[in-house]
């Protein structure tokens, strides 16, 4: 499967593999209104912002799945981390065939820095996958849903 820079155009497809990993991640994890409160509608003018700003790196696999990365947004871990993971989602048909970690590494570029990720504490096959390509517990939060978050840190990425 290819992976690529996403586009202006790709907006309603990052929207809909967006909505559906969702669907296929959460219940379960989080509320129902929760999920519920992130349509396609909102994904869409999410998506359509984020390529239109720029300032992220922004990978697709068309239909399939997408990663985002850029500049850490935490002050306290930018010295160590100079960058973040802001999203990975696979859908789950296409999961376990290294497509996740492709996405990662597509995301963080021919250069990788030091990096973070914040993963939902009970998201247990997202910490499995993160854990098993190196990622280490730093910290600890709660997000604004009250919901327990683990932030992982990568010191190393060449050894994704």
């Amino acid at each position: 499967m290819l992976i690529r820079a996403a586009t202006d155009q790709d907006a309603k497809d990052l929207a809909q593999i967006h909505v559906r990993s969702w669907a296929e991640t959460y219940p379960g994890l989080l509320p129902a209104e929760e999920i519920a409160a992130y349509p396609y509608d909102l994904r869409l003018a999410q998506w359509q912002g984020v390529l239109a700003r720029g300032g992220t790196r922004v990978v697709l696999i068309d239909g399939t799945g997408f990663a985002q990365s850029g500049p850490q947004r935490e002050a306290r871990f930018k010295p160590d981390y100079p960058d973040e993971l802001y999203a990975l989602y696979l859908l789950g048909t296409a999961q376990g065939r290294g497509l996740g970690r492709a996405l990662l590494r597509a995301a963080l570029g021919p250069a990788p820095r030091p990096f973070t990720a914040v993963v939902l504490a009970s998201n247990a096959r997202a910490l499995g996958f993160y854990t098993r390509i190196g990622g280490q517990e730093i910290a600890r939060t709660r997000g604004e849903d009250g919901l327990e978050d683990l932030v992982l840190g990568w010191p190393d990425p060449g050894m994704i």
